[in-house]
């Protein structure tokens, strides 16, 4: 076993925001090991809404509220999609029943970046880390999400802090 901590987050909305919102969930992992420190960060898709980084800043800026009105825009989403046909596959997984992890419990987690592993005998190869939760998975659909997020917009927080607390401890296999 190796030490670590994770942080969890809503990828698009502001600290506060309700967890039910329609928003990928991103996460950092630290492990600590022998070797030093480790830091991973993912979110709950198996894809990333752009290849080359150099477009990352114009998608958040396309995502988040608009910096004066602070509400956000369709059409700046929608417009970036529109230019950005790899993003597609990510906005289709953000749509599904998976866009609404029921908790963080219950939500899978893939790694960002692909990773070069080299073996003793010199060989390449890519890797994609993947987390699965051993508890399952779970989401809401758009109707409970309501319902939930209208009795409490922390839910997936308070669920996750009150089963640590319980000593349910929450854990997942890494792939």
């Amino acid at each position: 076993q190796t030490p670590l901590i994770v942080r969890f987050s809503t990828v698009i909305h502001e600290r506060g925001s309700p967890e039910t919102i329609r928003d990928p969930r991103g996460f950092a992992v630290k492990f600590y090991t022998r070797e030093g420190n480790f830091d991973m960060v993912g979110n709950n898709f198996p894809v990333f809404f752009v290849r080359d980084g150099m477009k990352f800043p114009d998608m958040v800026h396309a995502l988040k509220p608009n910096p004066k009105s602070h509400i956000q825009e369709n059409w700046r989403i929608l417009d970036f999609f529109s230019h950005h046909p790899e993003s597609l596959h990510m906005f289709s997984f953000l749509f599904d029943d998976v866009g609404i992890p029921l908790n963080y419990r219950h939500m899978e987690g893939f790694g960002v970046h692909t990773f070069t592993l080299i073996n003793k005998a010199g060989k390449a190869t890519f890797v994609k880390f993947h987390w699965k939760p051993t508890c399952g998975v779970k989401c809401l659909i758009g109707d409970e999400a309501v319902i939930v997020g209208g009795t409490n917009h922390s839910h997936a927080t308070k669920d996750l802090y009150d089963s640590i607390a319980a000593g349910n401890f929450p854990e997942w296999k890494l792939f």
